[in-house]
């Protein structure tokens, strides 16, 4: 006999942050707990890496008050609740200053409904002006921008390690070649 169906009630925020994952990370997409199932691939961490290094590296050359960060979460309340973790955010204003840009890498687990919730998330965030969505097995990204206070541009869509992310709040160019650099040598 089958087993009845059950409604899943959404978490909120207050409630995720009482909740423990057994060291695992967590997330909350819409009121959904999802937690990960293993740890990112080495590819995924060496795009990670690159990426961290050429917007650190980005930053530096426009002198902006401005910060890279991993590991770090945001927080964003619409009709449900989101706590996320983009594997990297740029703050800038000081300590811990406004969240300007998140990147997200693609591993192989990213549902397309979960990235587009994520998007969604992402995109209320008023400081937010630049989303970074790289995919970690091959030299591509969506870039979303916006002047502050303005509507979100279509993603531009970046291939290969010829290809730059512009990224006008520094007024500098990002190359791909730089971000992938060791991410696409060997497995």
């Amino acid at each position: 006999m089958a087993d009845a169906a059950r409604k899943i009630e959404p978490v909120t925020l207050e409630n995720f942050r009482a909740m423990e994952f057994g060291g695992r990370t967590a997330e909350l997409i819409g009121g959904l707990v999802v937690v990960a199932q293993a740890f990112p691939s080495s590819r995924h961490g060496r795009v990670t890496a690159g990426l961290t290094v050429a917007l650190a590296a980005a930053i530096e050359e426009a002198g902006a008050d401005c910060a890279v960060e991993s590991g770090t979460g945001l927080d964003v309340r619409l009709e449900s609740d989101f706590s996320l973790g983009p594997d990297l955010m740029v703050r800038c204003g000081g300590d811990p200053g406004e969240p300007v840009l998140v990147a997200e890498i693609l591993s192989p687990s990213n549902s397309a409904s979960e990235m587009l919730q994520k998007l969604r998330a992402y995109q209320s965030v008023e400081s937010i002006t630049d989303i970074l969505v790289l995919d970690q097995d091959r030299a591509y990204a969506e870039h979303w921008t916006r002047r502050p206070g303005q509507p979100w541009n279509a993603p531009e869509r970046h291939l290969g390690t010829g290809a730059s992310l512009r990224i006008g709040r520094f007024g500098v160019e990002v190359p791909l070649a730089v971000v992938y650099r060791t991410a696409l040598r060997g497995g």
